[in-house]
């Protein structure tokens, strides 16, 4: 199964339903991880961080006798002086933290399930908090850049995009002074900071991804910076929502074919009424049935190779095997990745299809790519024959740059789509003999 990597194109306001339907076929293929902000975060009008900064100057005010109002964590922190450390204070309300509800549009967007991996700019726990709750708390992972190389936690590989995990870009709250980013100075520190110690694997794994970034009140420049350092000079692959965007920060999206919107929650809304809407078509018209546990064979392969995997599919089945095949086993509203991984650890024989376009392919990062990593780590304490290659005449197994494990099996070659059966015979002996 492939995970659409093409380079992106999405239009601006002028062709609106092209660009959501793009991003919701996107979200489906578990090809999109959202940016998130603290515009989004709480309940009610305001910003999170607003509150807090107001809340906090409020007491700071009344113990030391400050009167100038403040309008940011910067000014606040000159207010009070190099004595006291702003950070040390606000790890102290942590715990208080809690009572702030979730905004109905955080809520409502991770409730659909289709983005396991989130990045947020916040240094709050508020994204945490309603992941935990959704996946579980001890089923997601927290990964935080704290500023600090002997300790920034990266990723391993693009598979860990499919995996419940919180990513804080800035820091979270209740580090060491500096780690994470209240002041102009964090800011500019971590900036600099991510240029030379950022999470590679990660940067890397994005660039193949959509990002939606929401709700992030940062600057126009700033907003570069996150951009280019994630997608270097691609262009057209992402969509901005600030609830208020200055015109230097318009004109450069625009060059950069980059969709944006005005307007979070009604960004948010539109997202998870088109995305159910799109699950129901898809069931309605029986595309997605009941995922089935305990199958025969799965099948793994680039969306490039449909007709290989339909003609793969139908003689199995021909042949009384019960497949897992996404194009019959995906559910609407499912967890995409989730049933992915479960069916691969219950089926019998995995096939994953070998083909010139996995060698076209070899430097884009693919769903398929995910689930041979799954089938190889599954197989390792086997002890018969799993992975059952099919793979074109002629393949190259080396400049495909399929994992070492994969290349140690022997493959079954077809040449055409119509020569699929006779390979299909020579796996059911491959069955047999096990």
């Amino acid at each position: 199964m492939e995970n659409v990597s093409q380079n992106l194109v999405f239009s601006l306001e002028s062709d609106e339903e092209v660009s959501w339907n793009k991003l919701i076929q996107q979200i489906i293929e578990g090809n999109v991880v959202p940016v998130i902000g603290e515009e989004i975060l709480a309940d009610g009008d305001s910003n999170l961080h607003e509150v807090i900064l107001q809340q906090l100057a409020q007491q700071l005010a009344e113990k030391l006798g400050i009167t100038n109002a403040v309008d940011s964590f910067t000014e606040l922190a000159f207010s009070v002086g190099k004595n006291i450390s702003l950070h040390s204070v606000i790890n102290g309300i942590e715990p208080q933290l809690s009572r702030f509800k979730p905004s109905k549009s955080l809520a409502d967007l991770l409730a659909t399930k289709q983005f396991p991996f989130v990045i947020t700019t916040s240094f709050t726990p508020m994204v945490e908090n309603v992941m935990g709750e959704l996946w579980g708390k001890n089923n997601i992972k927290v990964k935080v850049f704290s500023n600090n190389p002997s300790i920034n936690d990266d990723i391993k590989d693009v598979a860990d995009l499919s995996k419940p995990t919180v990513y804080y870009m800035f820091g979270r709250i209740g580090g060491n002074d500096d780690r994470y980013v209240l002041t102009d100075n964090n800011l500019l520190a971590f900036v600099s900071s991510w240029l030379s110690n950022g999470p590679r694997n990660l940067c890397n794994a994005l660039k193949g991804k959509y990002l939606l970034i929401l709700g992030n009140t940062y600057s126009d420049w700033l907003f570069r910076f996150i951009l280019y350092s994630i997608r270097g000079t691609k262009t057209g692959e992402g969509m901005l929502v600030y609830n208020t965007l200055d015109q230097s920060l318009i004109n450069f999206l625009e060059r950069m074919d980059i969709t944006y919107k005005h307007n979070t929650d009604e960004a948010v809304n539109q997202i998870v009424t088109r995305l159910s809407k799109k699950l129901k078509e898809y069931e309605a018209s029986a595309k997605f049935k009941t995922p089935q546990d305990n199958t025969d064979v799965f099948i793994s392969y680039s969306r490039s190779d449909v007709a290989i995997a339909e003609a793969l599919y139908a003689n199995l089945t021909a042949q009384g095997k019960r497949v897992w095949y996404d194009q019959h086993n995906i559910t609407a509203g499912g967890r995409f990745m989730e049933e992915i991984h479960r069916a691969i650890r219950t089926t019998k024989y995995f096939i994953p299809i070998l083909s010139s376009n996995i060698e076209r392919e070899k430097n884009e990062p693919h769903v398929y790519r995910d689930e041979w990593e799954t089938a190889i780590e599954f197989s390792k304490n086997f002890g018969r024959t799993f992975i059952i290659p099919l793979a074109e005449k002629g393949f190259d197994f080396y400049k495909a740059k399929l994992p070492e494990r994969m290349q140690e099996h022997n493959a079954v070659t077809y040449t055409t789509e119509k020569g699929v059966d006779e390979a299909v015979s020579r796996i059911i002996k491959i069955m047999n003999e096990d």
